[in-house]
């Protein structure tokens, strides 16, 4: 049996958007925080999204920008 291991951001007070959907805190662009994230990407590991977040994924990863700028995360 695998290990489940959560990643999760969330603010302060627990919420991961503001009351408008706006998740702008949580994008961060530098060379650490990019490493951090390609590095999960690369994995073997299989993530795991609810719905809604799910839903934001499929949409971005499979556009021409997301295919682009981040190739390493799959979009299959």
């Amino acid at each position: 049996m695998r290990k489940i291991i959560v990643f999760n951001q969330v603010s302060i007070d627990g919420y991961f958007t503001d009351m408008n959907g706006d998740m702008s805190w949580a994008h961060k662009n530098d060379a650490e925080w990019n490493t951090f994230v390609a590095d999960n990407a690369r994995g073997d590991a299989t993530l795991l999204f609810g719905r809604i977040t799910y839903e934001l994924m499929a949409g971005f990863w499979t556009t021409p920008y997301a295919m682009e700028n981040m190739p390493v995360v799959p979009s299959g």
